[in-house]
């Protein structure tokens, strides 16, 4: 009981906290605006029965306004009852709960009381007055279960107006203290009852026998309590074998998903044939390297036979069946002839398997090796032609076959030798040997060959190729494997640190500027390293974990080393993840627009919304642009939502025109990507847009000064079709004086950054004033963001900030919270209610 009453209590009086500090942000707050915040009270709370706000201990304003008509003017500083309360409330700064006490619209309740203060612009604070949430008692006592006709407890509360043991008792028998109850505190907001309680029927007497029945009670708790502590001793020990169970299956579990990745990696198809039954079973891999259109699990000995090529079945079943009589290993290669005709070479490795209880079987896997028996049959013709021909020739034949294994430009092997290179080491490997691979990137390449060609791009190259050669150890492996890719492949025992130095030994080389017909050419490069010092997996593999852990060095910023870790893969997992719940996302229409109000500076009058992004997530609730804008960007999806947005907000404000709510103007988001489309212009007629409806706010960097002939022209058709154009977070970017001439926008806005410490630096303050001046000499509007405090309100104000946008006047919301904000706004601000910060 105890602890419902607390909880009870607690929970109204915290859900009346929120308008306390709604109230000390907007003091001259009306019956509307107030009745506005409570009803959202009132829906969470089943206890709550009247909300009241009085300026200057006089009641002002009510919640539910129908019914309570009577309370309004009541002055607390003159009504007995409640007078102690609401004094003692303000002189302590501290909320007091009363009560219960006689209402003056009738009935009974308790009465908390928020003593109100308000922060003035020298930093004190200035009363003025008191929040009273009224708890009606009867609701109160049955949620707390004190009035249960199934209670078997007398119960009574002492401690009225909170004053616990030395207050009277208000609920209950007066009598009850002399009764002996048992006594708990009820610990309340600057106070505390004490909640009474006896048996029904009173404390019952000693019983006669009463030695005899402890002694029978001992005796039968000791027969209860032995047999417990023993299945309590088994149940702890079933626990630890239940954990250890847990932490074989996760690990087997783990292993599955490994061999699972790895067989996807590899190419692989598993397969395995039951010696008893002549069922084949196949997997997806397996059907596809026989060229099945249809996928089909449980296959005949036929179907494999049948795919053979005539000239190798009888070798091949040959082999198979010797397998099976020795009961051991088969290591084969062999063609096949898919239905649509192709001539595959497929290579298959298989063992006898025979477990306990089971059907003998032979297990094996199949791998596509056309590519590789191709090539080896070319180089085979190619020598027996050279073997027949001159000296030239033969020098002709080996130029060939260097320049199919390298690349031309550095000399360095290619991406084929790399891989045969990879397998002839893994089938070689030594015990305690293990292998480490580092793929390499270079930096600032593309922008080389836009700016000075690409004879400077291959004159970087064949210098990085060289500086590779000069720092790699001598038994290591180099090879350009891309455009701008190299890989070094080299033995490891797993001393990271040696790795660590060669890979910055790598980037300070390519940090040194190469001097190409007198241009200086500056690069960089990124290293991605994976290693296996006990050679644990496929080496092919660990080339795909190299690339993985390049990828994070270039996420870091480039010019940097990164390592392959079980948690970068568990990350590249996790994005991937994000990325198709955001396509889902697109497609199931989760994106929408919040809204954050903008305001005239001097009337406080809506001007605008800027719509803002958010993801309606299934499962993780509204998510701000910080969850997905980098994700979306890889996806290139950034136009689509763009759109989403744009025909979102379109939606939204005629939804709000035809329900009488009239804003002027949205501001929408877009990026720079964007304005380099050619068919921006096409895909915006189709949009119903009317002039002076929307703006456009330029999110990202832009470079107004060196911006491309197509941005330029996109802008300008823009501001054609009557949209307007704000420069956002101004003051951030490289946006300079030329190019705001150049675009002339309607706005500027002036970043948080530079509004956050308005208030204590003069040097902001000149900033501040300093960009305002700017902008009025351009005749340019400027809006401050982020304001959050209304110290900054008037500060901005003297400037002559001519707009103001920030948490200090509304919070991003939904489109149907906004139209009721709109609504609620316009009711405040007629010329009879209007107020101004």
């Amino acid at each position: 009981m105890r602890a419902e009453l607390e909880q009870t209590i607690n929970a109204n009086l915290q859900l009346v906290k929120g308008l306390v500090g709604v109230i000390a942000s907007e003091p001259d707050m009306g019956q509307v605006r107030f009745s506005f915040l409570a009803r959202a009270l009132f829906d969470d709370s089943e206890q709550l029965h009247v909300l009241a706000g009085a300026p200057d201990l006089v009641v002002q304003m009510i919640y539910p306004f129908v019914g309570n008509e009577a309370v309004i003017g009541l002055n607390y500083r003159e009504h007995e009852a409640q007078r102690d309360a609401a004094l003692r409330a303000r002189d302590t700064s501290e909320l007091v709960l009363a009560g219960p006490v006689d209402l003056v619209q009738g009935g009974r309740g308790f009465i908390g009381r928020y003593p109100v203060f308000l922060n003035d612009f020298t930093g004190g604070k200035k009363f003025w007055g008191i929040v009273s949430a009224v708890i009606d008692e009867e609701r109160l006592y049955e949620a707390s279960g004190l009035l249960d006709e199934d209670l078997k407890l007398d119960v009574a509360l002492r401690g009225h107006d909170g004053l616990g043991d030395v207050g009277s008792i208000f609920f209950g028998d007066q009598d009850m203290p002399q009764k002996n109850p048992v006594s708990v505190q009820v610990t309340l907001p600057n106070g505390s009852w004490s909640l009474l309680a006896i048996p029904k029927n009173g404390w019952a007497a000693t019983a006669p026998n009463v030695w005899q029945l402890r002694a029978f009670l001992s005796v039968a708790f000791l027969i209860v309590l032995l047999p417990l502590l023993y299945s309590a001793h088994l149940m702890r020990l079933r626990g630890k074998q239940n954990k250890a169970l847990a932490a074989r299956e996760k690990q087997l579990e783990l292993v599955h998903e490994r061999l699972r990745v790895a067989l996807s990696a590899s190419a692989i198809g598993v397969w395995e044939t039951n010696l008893r039954t002549g069922v084949n079973l196949w997997d997806d891999r397996t059907n596809e390297l026989f060229g099945c259109e249809e996928v089909i699990y449980a296959r005949s000995a036929a179907d494999w036979e049948g795919a053979l090529h005539p000239e190798d079945r009888e070798l091949a079943k040959r082999q198979f069946q010797t397998a099976i009589a020795t009961k051991g290993n088969v290591n084969s290669q062999f063609r096949i002839i898919t239905p649509k005709g192709e001539v595959r070479y497929l290579q298959s490795r298989c063992s006898y398997y025979h477990a306990e209880g089971e059907d003998p079987k032979m297990v094996g896997v199949n791998w596509d090796v056309t590519e590789e028996v191709e090539m080896k049959n070319a180089l085979l013709e190619a020598k027996k032609l050279a073997e027949g021909q001159n000296k030239e020739l033969k020098s002709a034949h080996q130029q060939i076959e260097h320049l199919a294994m390298h690349d031309e430009l550095t000399g360095l092997p290619n991406r084929r030798l790399l891989d045969q290179h990879l397998r002839m080491m893994q089938e070689n490997a030594e015990e305690g040997i293990g292998l480490a691979i580092l793929s390499i990137d270079l930096d600032r390449f593309k922008q080389i060959n836009d700016t000075l060609g690409h004879r400077a791009g291959d004159a970087t190259l064949c210098h990085f190729a060289n500086a590779l050669r000069a720092n790699a150890p001598r038994d290591g492996f180099i090879g350009r494997v891309g455009g701008d890719e190299f890989v070094l492949v080299m033995p490891c025992d797993g001393r990271l640190d040696v790795l660590e130095k060669l890979a910055q030994r790598i980037i300070d080389a390519a940090n040194q500027p190469l001097n190409f017909e007198g241009q200086v050419c500056r690069f960089g490069a990124s290293v991605g390293v994976a290693c296996t010092p006990d050679n644990a997996i496929e080496y092919s593999h660990l080339l795909v974990r190299s690339d993985i852990a390049l990828y994070r060095a270039k996420q870091d910023g480039r010019n940097c080393c990164s390592f392959f870790t079980d948690e970068l893969h568990t990350s590249i997992l996790r994005t991937r993840e994000l990325s198709e719940e955001i396509l889902q996302g697109i497609e199931q229409s989760q994106f929408v627009p919040h809204y954050q109000p903008q305001f005239d500076a001097h009337s406080l009058s809506i001007i605008g919304v800027e719509a803002l992004a958010r993801w309606q997530h299934p499962e993780r609730g509204v998510l701000s642009p910080v969850e997905f804008m980098d994700a979306a960007d890889d996806l290139n999806v950034m136009d689509k939502l763009d759109e989403i947005i744009l025909q979102r907000v379109l939606d939204d404000m005629a939804a709000w025109e035809a329900a009488g709510i009239h804003v002027p103007n949205a501001s929408v988001n877009v990026s720079s990507s964007r304005l380099e489309h050619e068919d921006l212009i096409m895909s915006l007629s189709q949009f119903d847009i009317k002039p002076g409806q929307l703006t456009f706010e330029l999110v990202e960097t832009i470079f107004l000064d060196e911006s491309k002939k197509i941005v330029d022209e996109n802008l300008a058709r823009i501001q054609d079709m009557g949209i307007d154009i704000d420069i956002d977070d101004f003051g951030t970017g490289h946006a300079s004086i030329v190019g705001l001439l150049r675009l002339h926008p309607k706005r500027i806005k002036i970043d948080r950054q530079f509004v956050a410490p308005l208030t204590e630096s003069a040097e902001q303050r000149r900033l501040i004033k300093s960009i305002i001046d700017m902008g009025k000499s351009l005749n340019i509007e400027v809006l401050a963001e982020g304001i959050e405090q209304e110290d900054q309100v008037r500060i901005l104000r003297l400037l002559g900030c001519d707009a103001f946008q920030g948490f200090l006047f509304g919070h991003p919301m939904a489109a149907d919270d906004m139209a009721r904000f709109v609504k609620d706004h316009q009711v405040q601000a007629r010329p009879s209610k209007m107020t101004v910060l």
